[in-house]
């Protein structure tokens, strides 16, 4: 399989996601399946692009394509910390039934969201070819460059995405002590996983969200109750 046909295998993977959190939102009333969709929806499209790169060809169009990838990653990445506050809540964690416990989680989330706002004034695309794959992306590695003469652009590391992930691990360790239930923890750390040197060389770093995501939406089918009357209010 070519790193391309993966990325579409991806963005399928993640598009039936999505459908698992609508009927989980109709299922169950829950307004945080809803929060949730957003980012997945953010994360079929971004696969759906990188996909389609080498098809497409670099280029003024790849590059209109990709901006809307890294502008919905800055604005709804950390909206996972939420869903685990809401998830945490509902599996019966006794410190988040009050409004102050979610606070926390609604308040982190927010903070994220406003240290990766810079992004959207000070950060540039440049063409990156990988593999099989070309995309558009903040940084260059070496080896890495479309064009003859492309520099070198270096990285950053993405702190939000690394604080979200860090508070899934840790709802997933909490869910595992309370109920030893480990498909939380089991996502977060395979996510964590494909962060590592030798399986981010084979482009499996997408893979991980993949995993990340299902832990999330698993633990939120598990602890989320179907509700018995379409009317009742969502919490």
């Amino acid at each position: 399989m070519h790193y391309s046909e993966l990325f579409l295998l991806q963005a399928a993977l993640q598009t039936l996601l999505c459908a698992w959190l609508v009927r989980l939102g109709r299922d169950t009333g829950q307004r945080v399946a809803w929060v949730l969709l957003v980012p997945q929806v953010c994360l079929v499209y971004d696969n759906l692009i990188v996909g389609l790169g080498s098809t497409i060809g670099p280029g003024a169009l790849l590059e209109a394509l990709s901006w809307p990838r890294f502008w919905t990653h800055w604005l709804f990445g950390a909206w996972a910390i939420t869903g685990c506050g809401v998830i945490l809540r509902l599996a019966g964690v006794e410190r988040l039934q009050s409004r102050k416990g979610l606070l926390v989680f609604c308040s982190l989330t927010l903070a994220m969201m406003m240290f990766d706002l810079p992004h959207f004034f000070v950060d540039r695309l440049y063409a990156v070819c990988e593999l099989d794959l070309v995309r558009y992306s903040t940084a260059v590695a070496a080896g890495t460059a479309c064009f003859a003469g492309q520099p070198v652009v270096p990285g950053s590391p993405p702190f939000a995405s690394i604080v979200t992930l860090l508070v899934v691990i840790g709802s997933g360790i909490v869910l595992l002590r309370k109920h030893r239930y480990p498909w939380m923890l089991i996502g977060g750390l395979l996510m964590l996983a494909t962060t590592t040197p030798l399986l981010r060389a084979v482009k499996l770093d997408n893979m991980g969200e993949v995993f990340f995501t299902a832990g999330v939406i698993l633990a939120l089918a598990r602890y989320a109750p179907r509700r018995s009357n379409p009317a009742t209010t969502a919490q």
